[in-house]
């Protein structure tokens, strides 16, 4: 089929080809619109393994060694920490003490750390930019204040946590720029589908249209056609 007649098809179906991405373009413009704000609060940590104390010996123990290889293992497990709701219940408790109330799986959800090395950057989301940031610190003293205790250790402590980057200032998420981003995307899918829509009706469609299509039919060659009029 020549490009000319997959042209004519979609001027034909231009109904079909317009509806659902007007249609996609608008709702996810009006959802968008109507969400409310989300702001995001970032701190940078360093996490290792804290060595034992009352070490008498000058020696170094060989437990010096140890710590590093075993920090590796606790860094693989800490988005599965960070996600918990024990994690979550402290973090509840101590964002308490700053003056706000929030329960446990909206902590869980709000949290999210990507581990690099032995650095991770932790982030929290809240709808009030003042709440966001002290999600994080709560997060923050959480994990001083817990350490091993998440491992099932007997005690508390046991993770030296170290905040390199504090948590910033909370940022709002999303703007213009995403906003078209996200209904321009949406609105392609929608004009591809229609698109296949339009091709799907048109093959289903069994009237004869031009004499091109009346040739293919019968395998006989057009020697006149009646016109509208």
């Amino acid at each position: 089929m020549q490009l000319r007649a997959y042209l004519a098809i979609l001027l034909r179906m231009w109904p079909v080809v317009a509806l659902l991405p007007v249609l996609v373009g608008g709702l996810s413009l009006g959802s968008a619109l109507g969400r409310p704000p989300t702001y995001q609060a970032a701190a940078r940590l360093l996490i290792t393994q804290a060595p034992l104390a009352g070490r008498t010996s000058a020696v170094p123990a060989l437990d010096d060694g140890a710590t590093w290889a075993t920090t590796e293992y606790i860094l693989d497990d800490l988005p599965f920490v960070f996600a918990s709701a024990a994690f979550a219940l402290d973090v509840q408790a101590a964002l308490v003490v700053e003056g706000y109330q929030a329960d446990a799986a909206t902590l869980q959800a709000a949290l999210t750390p990507e581990v690099t090395h032995r650095a991770v950057y932790l982030t929290a989301t809240a709808g009030d930019p003042n709440e966001a940031t002290a999600i994080l610190r709560s997060a923050v003293v959480a994990l001083q204040q817990g350490g091993l205790k998440y491992w099932g250790r007997a005690s508390a402590g046991g993770l030296a946590v170290a905040v390199i980057d504090p948590p910033s200032t909370a940022t709002p998420l999303g703007g213009p720029r995403a906003l078209a981003r996200e209904v321009g995307v949406r609105v392609a899918l929608a004009l591809v589908a229609s698109i296949g829509l339009a091709f799907l009706a048109n093959y289903l469609d069994d009237r004869l249209r031009s004499p091109q299509q009346a040739e293919q039919w019968i395998g006989a060659r057009v020697l006149g056609v009646i016109p509208k009029e």
